[in-house]
């Protein structure tokens, strides 16, 4: 060889820490690593002169070093991982600490095949040890029972490295060791149950409202369970709650084959008693709160059939129509001032109970555009505890009295200062009026007030005074009997039933004595001018503006819709 030629090769042939060095790798101490090695292999080149910049070469040279890695994957310095970052240096030889076995399994591989991580005080991260695990075993086949680990004394979990041979021939790459772990089965079913009881899909809900003169047999006939009643009539807490049953009650019935399986009936919506079957073939029952729900409904509807054929079509109930009748009796004649295109816009209560609507409630407010004339309602209960409809303003619907206390009674005598007494049998003022019906009656308050007075009272009998605002009194006399329950100092509504036509005191027959009075001076009952409504107090009227608020803002929007000939109960449900 030339001497130009030897020159050359010496300036191209550069050594390992040349390579370091061009490219700004710091050539680590593997002493922690593989332990104290009796001698140091140190490589020493003699300087060159500085070479001009090839890129090809520099790239070639970093690829090779990727190659010899055994396709190791570089991972980042992973900030949230890590403390300090990792660094691994290469070395071509079997560090001298491994086992026997290892040395044995190393020796049968090429030296450069066999690479080592030198880690600096800090543990690999998790994500680094398992990408690269997976890229080795997917990478290289094992074919080895044997794993050799290469670890770091100061490294508290080191990774394993999986050396596998390469010698031999590919047939046999499908044969390796794999561990099978075998996790034994629970010795129950797992628990599925979330807190809710199984449901027979094939048992059957009978509905019934009770009617005024309904009685316990004609409930159960209704219900599909007659024979039933008698052993619950045998039950004490189970018979004394079906007395208490009274008009409006809801009652169901749950059933599987004709087996009664559940019974549960409301008399208000909040309270229900449930009877359940039990175990011996009897029953047992007690009160229960939440098992009926009420819900808000809304309905819109334009007059064109009639108003309760117009108010099926979109589920407005019967119970609900009335009510609205009832409301806006005092300005609107239903008999004669109803027109074709009439408008009605209601919300109201409907009642739910296992999922399905068994009922309505309450009508909460209603629109009536007449002619063109639009009337609003909106249902409130004063700090007295009497439920009313007023006015957005505050004022009662309703009059503040009505004039006859008797439905469908007969005038027997009317008010006169100069009457002759049919007893005494003398002049003697009649400073009321007589309303002739069947001993036992229902008598009526005639507007909202409080009992002053209630017992005998001389010639009148059994009387009934009620005190009534801004000065009002009405006085109710020759009762035969009081309503249950009533006492001195209860509120009573206009309408409410508070006694019972009779004949004590001074009467001839059955009849019942009514008197006005304003201020304490006697008027005739069917010719005074009637006061219009009452408003509400001061105090009563900044209560009733707060409560009406979220009843005017859906009277409102409902307003808009029906202008619009928008159909809300299809588009958002009622």
């Amino acid at each position: 060889m030339s001497s130009r030629t030897k020159d050359s090769s010496v300036k191209n042939n550069k050594n390992w820490d040349d390579v370091l060095a061009r490219f700004d790798i710091q050539n680590q101490d593997d002493s922690d690593l593989f332990g104290n090695q009796d001698e140091t292999k140190t490589v020493t080149t003699e300087d060159t002169a500085p070479l001009g910049p090839r890129w090809a070469v520099r790239a070639i040279t970093l690829v090779g070093c990727v190659t010899v890695l055994g396709n190791l994957p570089l991972q980042s310095y992973l900030p949230g991982n890590v403390t300090q970052k990792f660094e691994i240096t290469l070395d071509k030889s079997v560090p001298t600490t491994s086992t026997s076995t290892e040395q044995t399994i190393a020796k049968q591989l090429p030296v450069n095949q066999v690479n080592y991580a030198s880690i600096t005080k800090t543990l690999i991260p998790a994500p680094v040890v398992e990408a690269s695990s997976a890229i080795i075993n997917k990478t290289v086949p094992l074919k080895l029972k044997e794993k050799v680990e290469v670890a770091e004394a100061s490294a508290p979990n080191p990774p394993n490295i999986i050396v596998a041979d390469s010698s031999t021939d590919g047939a046999s790459e499908d044969r390796y060791n794999e561990e099978i772990q075998e996790l034994p089965l629970p010795k129950h079913a797992l628990v599925t149950y979330t807190g809710h009881e199984l449901i027979n899909p094939e048992s059957t809900w009978h509905t019934y409202t009770v009617k005024r003169y309904d009685n316990p047999t004609n409930i159960f006939s209704q219900l599909k369970q007659p024979d039933v009643l008698k052993d619950l009539q045998q039950i004490e807490p189970i018979a004394t709650a079906l007395k208490d049953m009274k008009m409006g009650t809801i009652v169901r019935a749950k059933s599987y084959k004709g087996k009664l399986e559940e019974l549960a009936f409301t008399p208000d919506n909040k309270n229900s008693f449930v009877v359940t079957p039990t175990e011996d073939g009897s029953f047992e029952g007690s009160w229960q709160k939440k098992q009926f729900e009420v819900r808000q409904a809304r309905a819109t509807f334009s007059v064109k059939n009639g108003l309760f054929l117009d108010a099926k079509r979109v589920d407005v109930p019967n119970n609900i129509v009335r009510q609205v009748v009832t409301v806006f009796d005092w300005d609107i004649d239903f008999s004669h001032d109803v027109r074709v295109g009439d408008q009605v816009t209601v919300v109201f209560e409907n009642i739910y109970h296992d999922g399905d609507l068994v009922g309505s409630q309450n009508l909460l407010a209603a629109e009536f555009i007449n002619k063109g004339k639009i009337y609003r309602s909106i249902r409130h209960t004063t700090a007295r505890g009497l439920t009313d409809f007023f006015t957005p303003e505050g004022r009662e619907m309703k009059r503040a009295f009505i004039r006859t206390p008797v439905a469908h009674a007969r005038v027997s005598s009317h008010f006169n200062p100069g009457r002759f007494h049919p007893v005494l049998h003398k002049l003697r003022a009649h400073k009321g009026t007589d309303f002739a019906a069947r001993r036992g009656t229902p008598i009526i308050a005639t507007g909202d007030g409080e009992v002053q007075l209630i017992g005998r009272k001389g010639g009148y009998g059994k009387t009934i005074i009620l005190k009534h605002r801004e000065g009002y009194t009405t006085l109710y006399s020759h009762l035969s009997k009081f309503k249950k329950d009533l006492k001195k100092g209860q509120v009573v509504a206009q309408g409410d039933i508070i006694g019972y036509v009779g004949s004590t005191g001074l009467a001839t027959g059955p009849h019942l004595h009514y008197e006005f009075r304003k201020n304490n001076i006697p008027a005739n009952p069917l010719t005074v001018e009637l006061p219009n409504s009452m408003s509400l107090t001061k105090k009563e009227l900044v209560k009733f503006e707060v409560d009406a608020i979220n009843m005017n803002l859906q009277l409102n929007v409902l307003h808009r819709f029906a202008m619009e000939n928008f159909d809300i109960n299809s588009a958002t449900g009622g």
